[in-house]
């Protein structure tokens, strides 16, 4: 009975043999060999610091890039990308912490000096033409912006019709944030209040009604038009620039000042308006407006770099692939997820009633102007030439084209 049982079992194997054979041809070959070759000395993961710096309106990019994220894994089976949310001293020595690095950085402005340890990149043909310089060192770049935010001004419909040319006409109180290392409120302020009006036609700031179209006129400067204005002699129009109140102060309490119907108007940024559409949904806060100021200006970037990596190594072809996939059309255009705007010419995917669309037309105003990835002085420079502004020394008009010259 055993002899009769081997022999069946031998008998049995013996038929499988052209079963495995045939299996052979069809299942595919164990493609480990040819993974270990191609990403030898590599675990599979792109690992990426974050350092945001300023708030998207949502609060964070997270959820934009977490998006993104999952698309490009999607798209190249056996690769991850993992993100890191990292303080703003990491970044800045990573090269010498001692920790492992990452392989790719996404940062703000004023962060990092020099791109030392950065790999230079081309320039990506569909980054906005304002934004092509601002990751660029001694000719070369090394950053990239994927996401911005903006400035708008924002007033309590209840004590104004307006945003007003000039507030020592009006019995209303401004407020404007303290200066932020990431959110520069003074330049903001000068770039908002960088234009002339004419007195015998001009009733303020209008309203702008959110459009599809980045071809709204928003009354923005030109962006050709960055020399000082000068003041005009009577007779040729009286176009006066825009004066602060007496005394002004940059305050603290900004925010609690405007929800509480105690100052009139403030500069906002998108996470402003969120938190003023989050009040007013629950019935609390003032009634508010928004509309553009007189130039298009940002502080608020992301950029991404990738750490320097042999010409050979795998990661360096992936970080950019990756870098291109957050610039697609595809994920552009879904940055409302964090409540955050395009770098390229696509929408930020917000519907027209959404007051967000108003900052996103704005942005992409070929006058936008915006400072270097790699230049920390800006901001000190910023500071000295607006205080000209709030102390009354100088005109706007004249210290925006100082300031719009020294970020250009």
């Amino acid at each position: 009975m055993r002899k009769l049982r081997a022999a069946l079992c031998l008998s049995c194997l013996m038929l499988l043999i052209p079963a495995l054979m045939q299996a052979h041809r069809i299942l595919p070959l164990d493609t480990r060999p040819l993974v270990s070759e191609k990403y030898a000395g590599w675990s599979g993961v792109l690992s990426l610091w974050i350092f945001e710096g300023w708030p998207c309106g949502n609060g964070s990019i997270a959820p934009w890039l977490n998006h993104c994220v999952a698309s490009f894994e999607k798209a190249h089976p056996g690769v991850y990308v993992q993100p890191q949310y990292v303080d703003a001293g990491a970044i800045a020595s990573m090269d010498d912490s001692g920790i492992l690095p990452p392989v790719m950085v996404l940062f703000p402005p004023n962060l990092l000096d020099t791109p030392k340890g950065l790999m230079p990149m081309e320039l990506p043909r569909n980054i906005l033409p304002a934004l092509c310089r601002c990751g660029t060192w001694k000719g070369s770049l090394y950053a990239v912006p994927i996401a911005m935010g903006g400035y708008l001004w924002a007033w309590n419909t209840a004590l104004l019709d307006a945003i007003p040319d000039n507030w020592r006409e009006v019995d209303a109180a401004l407020s404007v944030p303290s200066p932020q290392t990431w959110r520069r409120w003074d330049a903001a302020l000068l770039a908002l209040c960088s234009g002339r009006y004419d007195p015998s036609e001009s009733n303020g700031s209008p309203e702008i009604t959110p459009s599809p179209a980045y071809e709204v006129e928003l009354g923005l400067a030109d962006a050709a038009t960055t020399d000082p204005t000068p003041s005009p002699e009577p007779g040729h129009g009286f176009a006066l620039p825009r004066r602060l109140p007496p005394a002004f102060r940059f305050d603290d309490d900004s925010w609690r000042h405007f929800i509480n119907g105690e100052s009139a108007a403030m500069p906002v940024t998108q996470r402003e308006i969120r938190r003023l559409q989050s009040l007013s949904e629950q019935g609390k806060g003032p009634d508010w407006k928004l509309c553009p100021g007189d130039s298009a200006f940002t502080d608020q970037l992301l950029s991404l770099a990738i750490l320097n990596q042999p010409d050979d190594d795998p990661r360096r072809t992936l970080c950019l692939d990756f870098l291109a996939h957050l610039l697609s059309d595809e994920c552009q255009s879904s940055l409302f997820r964090a409540a955050a705007f395009a770098v390229t010419d696509v929408h930020s995917g917000y519907d027209t009633s959404d007051p967000l669309a108003i900052m996103d037309a704005m942005l992409h105003d070929a006058s936008l102007c915006v400072p270097r990835m790699f230049d920390g002085r800006w901001s000190a420079t910023a500071e000295a030439i607006v205080r000209k502004y709030t102390s009354n020394t100088d005109e706007a008009p004249a210290l925006w084209g100082q300031l719009r010259d020294i970020l250009s």
